[in-house]
């Protein structure tokens, strides 16, 4: 494929933290918005509030640093 452009590359992390901003986003403009013009569903709301965003979060913000010495001695 003929690129006229010099496509720049990304590394995925940066994807997903850019795609969970978007999806805070959208939550944020969702909220200000009054019911009857709303986007998105009240269960997709719910859904990327309380289960997506959370596990996205989650994993981006993940420590795999030992909490304790009992988690570092026994893996």
């Amino acid at each position: 494929m003929t690129y006229h452009y010099q496509p720049q590359q990304e590394y995925e992390l940066t994807k997903l933290q850019r795609i969970l901003k978007e999806l805070e986003d959208i939550i944020d403009r969702e909220s200000k918005r009054h019911i009857m013009d709303e986007h998105l569903t009240h269960s997709m709301r719910d859904l990327l509030e309380d289960e997506i965003i959370p596990m996205l979060e989650a994993e981006l913000n993940y420590d795999p640093t030992p909490q304790t010495s009992y988690d570092f001695f026994h893996q």
